[in-house]
C-alpha cells in the first residue's frame, strides 16, 4: 500500500511539532488549529477510519491519564478542570502513532524506554512555557511522570497497531 501524505514519516512528525507547540505557546486559542491539523490528517490518510478509530481510542486513553494526574494535584491548569486544547493535544499525538513513531511497533522495550525519558520531558517542557503548572516538586513529577510514560507509551503503541485486541478495521 503506498504512503499518502499523512502517513510520510517528516510529514506526520512535522504536523505534531507544528500542534505541540500551537498547544503549549497558545493554549486555548490552539483549538481550531489543532482540529484543521487532524482534519487534514484525516482527509488524506489511506485509512481515514481505522484511523479515526486510533486517534479516538488512544487519545482519549492518553487524556484520562492526564484526568487522573490532575484529580491527584500532579497538574494544575489555570481554569479548573482539563482543558479542550489538551484533548485535541492528545489525538494529534495518537496521529504520530502508526506513522512517526510507527518504528516502535517492533520494540516495546525501546518505546519504554523512550517514552519514559521523552514523555515525561515532554511535560517538563509545557511547564517551562506554562501551558501547566506542577502541584508536587519538580523531582517526584518528572520521575512519576517517567514511570507512566514507560508503561503508557509501549501500550498506545500497541493499541495503535491492533496489538492486543484485535485489528482495527476500515469495514465497521
Amino acid at each position: 500500500m503506498n504512503k499518502t501524505v499523512s502517513e510520510h514519516t517528516w510529514v506526520n512528525l512535522l504536523g505534531f511539532q507544528l500542534a505541540w507547540w500551537c498547544a503549549i505557546l497558545y493554549t486555548t486559542d490552539s483549538v481550531p488549529v489543532l482540529i484543521v491539523l487532524l482534519t487534514l490528517h484525516l482527509l488524506f490518510h489511506s485509512q481515514p477510519l481505522r484511523e479515526f478509530y486510533v486517534l479516538l481510542l488512544c487519545g482519549l486513553i492518553g487524556f484520562a491519564v492526564d484526568m487522573l494526574l490532575t484529580t491527584l494535584g500532579i497538574f494544575r491548569f489555570e481554569s479548573p478542570g482539563l482543558p479542550l486544547w489538551l484533548l485535541f493535544l492528545w489525538f494529534c499525538f495518537a496521529a504520530t502513532l502508526r506513522q512517526s513513531l510507527a518504528f516502535f511497533a517492533s520494540n516495546l522495550s525501546l518505546a519504554s524506554l523512550c517514552g519514559g525519558l521523552f514523555g515525561s520531558l515532554t511535560y517538563l517542557a509545557a511547564v517551562n512555557f506554562e501551558a501547566v503548572a506542577l502541584g508536587w516538586p519538580l523531582l517526584l513529577s518528572g520521575l512519576l511522570l517517567m514511570l507512566i510514560w514507560m508503561a503508557l507509551f509501549p501500550l498506545l503503541i500497541g493499541l495503535s497497531n491492533g496489538r492486543f485486541r484485535g485489528e482495527l478495521s476500515d469495514a465497521a
